[in-house]
C-alpha cells in the first residue's frame, strides 16, 4: 500500500479507539488520548519509546499524534483500534 493511499485510508476523520487498561472505559476521539475520560489514569502516547523524550509538560503533549498520522502497525493489539 503506498504512502499515497495509506493517507487517504485514514483521514484525519478517522476515530481512535482505545479501552483503559485500568477501568475497561472505551475512550474515542481525533487525537491520542491523554488520560482516560472516566478514570483519569495516564497514557503513553503510541511509540512512546522511538520519540524523543519530552523535557516539558508541554513537549509531552506533543508526543500524542492525530489519527491520521497513525498507521495500524503503531497500535497496541487489544488495546487501540483506528476506526
Amino acid at each position: 500500500m503506498s504512502n499515497q493511499h495509506h493517507r487517504k485510508a485514514h483521514s484525519s476523520e478517522s476515530t481512535i479507539i482505545k479501552k483503559c487498561h485500568v477501568c475497561g472505559f472505551v475512550n474515542e476521539g481525533q487525537k491520542e488520548m491523554e488520560s482516560c475520560s472516566k478514570c483519569k489514569k495516564g497514557f503513553l502516547p503510541l511509540n512512546y519509546f522511538s520519540k524523543v523524550h519530552a523535557k516539558t509538560s508541554e513537549e509531552f503533549k506533543n508526543l500524542f499524534a492525530r489519527s491520521e498520522d497513525l498507521h495500524p502497525d503503531d497500535l497496541i493489539k487489544g488495546i487501540t483500534v483506528l476506526w
